[in-house]
């Protein structure tokens, strides 16, 4: 019975990874593809496509959604941080209704947000702030439940009896704050401020509505182009954009243990 058990496992593993990765090679395998029209052929293989992605075409946008990200990561990193401190281990009063109002964004469809941005812009005359500061509010606003909740986690992990004994040592609250909690809880903050670079980086719903003409984003710039082509160029943007988003992983892995807040504890 075990051994079927195991059995089972196994070929469920492979099933599940098989259907996660096959789609990803046969992009990688598009992207080599030595003529225009997207052909599999392995011994015909060429990296030329790739020489493309250094074309204003693509690097402005890939640009713009690099410095987007980045602001909306260290914003949602911030205030979710705040917010999860107040929330969790303060317990300020209504700590309950505050959390719920901080991940009520997640029920509502990214699409349905878009267009509420662009009508309240619309209504109070600031259309001007259509691009790339409206695409910073709205990823703000997307992107923040899940900093809050993966920094709460962390919280919720957290030993209160290191913030005591720091106490109890003399430390004031800003010392015990800095010097024992952070420290503490840096998987955490840095896994949801991963997730919120990666969730801006690669948004389209609400992007699509609050872009402006000449100033697009990556995944903005890669729909218009579907819209009339599909080469191999194409799949090589998507490849390079999965490489940076893994390497941006890896990196927030090595700095403060990605992985170790997703198994719900801390490095």
């Amino acid at each position: 019975m075990n051994r079927l058990i195991s059995i089972l496992y196994w070929i469920s593993l492979g099933t599940v990874l098989c259907f996660i990765t096959l789609p990803l090679i046969v992009v990688v395998a598009a992207s080599l593809s030595p003529t225009s029209a997207v052909t599999l052929q392995p011994w015909e293989w060429t990296g030329r496509w790739y020489a493309d992605l250094w074309s204003s075409r693509w690097l402005d946008p890939f640009l713009a959604s690099v410095k987007i990200a980045t602001v909306v990561a260290a914003i949602s990193g911030v205030l979710g941080l705040f917010a999860a401190y107040a929330v969790v281990y303060e317990r300020i009063p209504g700590s309950d209704a505050l959390m719920s109002c901080l991940l009520s964004p997640l029920s509502v469809p990214q699409i349905v947000k878009g267009v509420a941005i662009v009508l309240f812009l619309s209504m109070i005359g600031l259309q001007g702030f259509l691009g790339t500061p409206a695409l910073i509010a709205a990823h703000v606003v997307l992107a923040l439940p899940f900093v809050t909740r993966m920094v709460a986690t962390s919280l919720a992990n957290f030993d209160a009896n290191l913030d005591r004994a720091a106490q109890i040592l003399g430390a004031g609250k800003l010392q015990r704050i800095r010097l024992v909690v952070l420290p503490m809880i840096k998987p955490g903050v840095l896994s949801g401020v991963t997730f919120a670079f990666i969730i801006s980086f690669n948004n389209i719903p609400l992007s699509v509505f609050l872009v402006r003409p000449g100033d697009s984003t990556l995944p903005i710039t890669v729909i218009n182009y579907l819209e009339y082509s599909l080469d191999p160029v194409l799949a090589a943007v998507n490849v390079a954009s999965m490489a940076f988003i893994l390497t941006v992983i890896f990196l927030f892995e090595k700095i403060g243990g990605f992985s170790a807040q997703l198994h719900g504890g801390s490095k």
